[in-house]
């Protein structure tokens, strides 16, 4: 009897037990209303932050796919260019023809003190134009023409300084000798050397071109107008009829006219060398992407350089701010700071050099 007694109150305590599950309160069925509306906000919220998820994923794999594209056209320019001084062997003996020993002045270097400048804005690159007519690069070439290309990220000004290549300068090891010699004796990284120990440069970065690129880079341009006198006109003039005036000159005849002294001196020529380059530099503006990628595809496999591929890629970046920057020119030696080419004041040309670069 007891053991049914107790049976029953089990019973009814499940019940009472189970009724309470089972029919909650007011305030209960609140509560558990509440907690489901959470619940469902708590979804809906992981589901916003899957979504932002996805796109921001979305976003980051497109910026990566555009920087791989963008960098493999950088790439692309950069290889097909001869990097570096590797292709070229200067070990050689240099000997000099009579003519060129006739073209060393007599004088006396005198070197400043060293002391270079620079600016983290402004990045200079001397510019060499070797005298080989083969697209090949020749070690035995000499540097035709020199400049520095000076530029400035601030302001985007381009500035174009030629260097008289009859200067006599300093070379190690040898006598005294002409700007124009140290290619042959010691290649660029010799003139880039040469120029920052005469003129307290900063410059270690080059770019090498020759003859035939010039011809090749003029033509896929487009040629470029000049305006002759009537010397350089009858000078230049060969199978093509020029005019005083303005003359739309294709590849060849602009190097005739880039390398003309003959009416005048190596000052004009200078002069001449960089009005093509300027022309060059107003016909690009015009070009399409299409057109700009043509001429980089014919000429780049003709340059040497020692820029590093980040540096050429900020300088592809760069290009279109500097193709509509201000441009500025001169001549170094300045006239007054020299008693011959065999006697020039490089102490005073490496003032009015870096005033020009960096203050003008």
């Amino acid at each position: 009897m007891k053991g049914i007694m107790e049976s029953n109150e089990k019973m009814e305590n499940t019940e009472v037990i189970s009724k309470e599950q089972t029919l909650p309160t007011e305030m209960e069925s609140g509560a558990s209303v509440a907690v489901s509306d959470e619940k469902k906000t708590e979804s809906k919220g992981k589901k916003y932050r899957k979504t932002a998820v996805y796109v921001l994923v979305t976003c980051l794999l497109l910026l990566v796919a555009a920087f791989g594209a963008a960098t493999g056209v950088f790439y692309h320019y950069y290889s097909l260019m001869a990097v570096g001084d590797k292709h070229e062997d200067y070990s050689h003996v240099v000997s000099l023809t009579d003519e060129e020993k006739g073209q060393i002045p007599e004088g006396t270097v005198n070197l400043p003190e060293k002391d270079i400048y620079s600016q983290k804005d402004v990045t200079n690159i001397l510019l060499i134009g070797t005298d080989e007519r083969t697209e090949k690069f020749d070690p035995y070439a000499r540097a035709d023409s020199i400049m520095v290309l000076s530029l400035n990220k601030k302001t985007n000004a381009v500035k174009l300084v030629s260097l008289e290549r009859g200067m006599l300068v300093k070379i190690p090891n040898q006598r005294d000798d002409i700007l124009t010699h140290t290619f042959h004796y010691g290649g660029a990284k010799l003139v880039m050397e040469t120029v920052r120990t005469h003129f307290n440069l900063d410059v270690d970065r080059y770019v090498r071109v020759n003859f035939a690129v010039f011809e090749k880079l003029v033509d896929e341009v487009g040629g470029v107008d000049v305006t002759l006198t009537r010397a350089e006109a009858a000078e230049i003039s060969g199978d093509c009829k020029l005019k005083e005036g303005v003359n739309h000159l294709d590849g060849s005849t602009a190097l005739k006219y880039a390398r003309l002294r003959q009416i005048d001196s190596d000052w004009e020529r200078v002069k001449r060398q960089r009005k093509i380059i300027n022309s060059i530099k107003n016909n690009m503006k015009g070009q399409s992407v299409g057109e700009l990628n043509t001429i980089a595809n014919q000429c780049l496999p003709y340059v040497q350089t020692n820029l590093s591929s980040v540096e050429f890629a900020d300088l592809l970046i760069r290009m279109p701010d500097y193709v509509n920057g201000e441009f500025y020119q001169m001549t170094i030696p300045k006239k007054g700071t020299f008693k011959g080419l065999g006697n020039v004041d490089f102490k005073a040309n490496s003032k009015i050099l870096r005033d020009f670069i960096y203050n003008q």
